[in-house]
């Protein structure tokens, strides 16, 4: 995995925020906060240390987009104080559809990316590697679903186009989600990490 330090102050706090793909840290530069983030990307490796978190008091893990169902592999060795997940599923390639998800790898080109970006309301980073986007599809898909785990909030967006409200609903059995109203990024809604993790 990518690891990026969106703040570092040596808070006892850490939020371990898992991006979503493609879109990089872009999302959520604007949050403010007292706890430490710590963003992870890139999943064609799911390697992740226990040095990166290890020395933090709290936990809070947030997980975004695809970032779920690699939070979800991850939360029972974490431990974590609190979880959230936003827009997405353990299982994001059943939520997303087998054939508009194997479409997407088979035709990854700088225009696809480009409509991916629109339909998910969120900017492409503009040094994207599309031979490495491609890739951690395959890597993501892969690697089994990951069971629903315990995350404390689960909140999903009314006008998904990435991850649609009718397929998502089911990937979460017994769960209780909160439905937000716009599109697949909701974090300009926000301002604070603690208006997410609650």
């Amino acid at each position: 995995m990518r690891v990026d330090w969106l703040q570092r102050r040596g808070s006892d706090d850490l939020i371990l925020f898992f991006a979503g793909w493609a879109v990089g840290m872009d999302p959520i530069r604007h949050l403010q906060g007292a706890a430490d983030v710590l963003v992870l990307s890139d999943y064609r490796d799911e390697t992740l240390p226990e040095a990166l978190w290890a020395p933090y008091r709290r936990l809070t893990v947030v997980a975004y987009s695809m970032g779920v169902a690699v939070a979800a592999r991850h939360l029972p060795r974490l431990r974590a104080d609190r979880a959230v997940a936003i827009c997405g599923a353990p299982d994001p390639r059943a939520v997303i559809g087998p054939a508009v998800y194997d479409g997407t790898i088979a035709g990854l080109s700088p225009r696809s990316l480009a409509q991916f970006a629109r339909r998910a309301g969120s900017p492409v980073p503009p040094e994207a590697d599309i031979a490495a986007l491609a890739a951690e599809l395959q890597a993501l898909a892969s690697r089994p679903a990951a069971p629903a785990p315990a995350f404390a909030r689960i909140l999903a967006a009314r006008e998904d186009r990435i991850f649609p409200p009718a397929a998502l609903e089911p990937a979460w059995p017994g769960a209780r989600i909160d439905w937000l109203d716009g599109n697949h990024n909701p974090f300009g809604r926000w301002h604070d990490w603690q208006e997410i993790t609650g």
